[in-house]
């Protein structure tokens, strides 16, 4: 019984995790987005850095020492941040060296696309400036 009820609830559980559209993959809105790489650079191992992109237009998260936030306007597969501000406090280099990564690589994009749990932003030749993998809520 106890097995029946945990099997009907963790698809139910999982779902508050990762919003998915009807082919499985995360929405761009209502995921917490977790850092896996900039560009090429794998993420920086022990610096946790987030992006959540709100339905309502907004951006927010945490760079890997300071939060940050902002405007993001969607559409189609465009994608623009402006307004962005963060907080400033100081952290460890590979931390610090991580934020402002990921600052440029927010400033330099121009589109998305996200293929499964995966969300990959591109610059305005479609090289990939930083790649997200769907996490839990902060």
């Amino acid at each position: 019984m106890k097995t029946a009820i945990a099997s009907l609830l963790l698809p139910m559980i999982l779902g508050l995790y990762a919003p998915a559209l009807a082919d499985g993959s995360a929405s761009l809105t209502g995921t917490n987005w977790q850092l896996s790489s900039l560009g090429s650079t794998v993420a920086a191992e022990g610096v946790k850095t987030t992006m959540q992109v709100a339905a309502d237009g907004t951006v927010s998260g945490n760079g890997g020492c300071n939060g940050y936030g902002g405007s993001v306007k969607v559409t189609g597969n465009q994608l623009a941040f402006s307004q962005m501000r963060s907080t400033m406090m100081a952290c460890e280099e590979k931390a610090m060296q991580q934020e402002h990564g990921l600052h440029q690589a927010l400033e330099a994009t121009k589109s998305f696309e996200i293929q499964g749990q995966t969300l990959t932003l591109l610059d305005g030749s479609g090289a990939p400036t930083a790649t997200f993998e769907a996490g839990a809520p902060a």
